[in-house]
């Protein structure tokens, strides 16, 4: 199912006009983000991009995290904010490509190449089950409470992989003892 997917990671001395291009066209589509679209992938850390015959169908990228995010009127985790510089985030998969696996496969291959530093990702909590499901199974947990988009007013929430040099073992071996249990 998924052998005619590609994917390309590109670092972010890497990016050039037609990523730029590709980054901003499925934000376009998306339209979840604001700004001058086709200038969003040079904030980007990494960008992934998979291809179907060659044609991009999906992408994500780790990006800046969004400072407000954590502020008293969303998740209201003001004494959380200086732990996180990057945010999983641009996550969109074409809508003929969507349930083969694509955007696990690129919250994979993004944090596989981001590291052990922290991470968050806010994403819609009602809206969004199939993305808050694959945060989770990334061992994302959400944290804060839940605000409205004044974008698309749904539900937006503040789950994140918290440091992920020593405690995501430990939370690992709680897990496997909480299902032993």
């Amino acid at each position: 199912m998924l052998q005619d997917i590609t994917y390309k990671t590109i670092k972010k001395n890497e990016i050039q006009n037609e990523y730029r291009t590709i980054v901003g066209d499925f934000l376009k589509k998306q339209n979840k983000v604001i700004g001058d679209l086709y200038i969003k992938a040079d904030r980007c850390k990494l960008i992934c991009i998979a291809y179907s015959e060659e044609q991009p169908v999906a992408m994500g990228a780790i990006k800046p995290k969004i400072a407000s995010d954590f502020s008293k009127q969303k998740a209201n985790l003001l004494d959380k904010a200086s732990e996180f510089d990057w945010e999983l985030g641009y996550i969109y998969t074409d809508d003929k490509f969507t349930k083969r696996g694509i955007t696990r496969k690129i919250t994979y291959i993004l944090l596989k190449e981001y590291g052990s530093d922290n991470l968050m990702a806010s994403t819609e909590i009602n809206d969004n089950p199939g993305m808050v499901k694959i945060l989770i199974e990334n061992g994302f947990k959400h944290y804060g409470s839940l605000w409205k988009s004044h974008i698309h007013k749904n539900d937006l929430g503040l789950p994140w992989l918290a440091c992920r040099k020593l405690k995501t073992l430990c939370l690992l071996v709680c897990s496997a003892l909480q299902t032993l249990l």
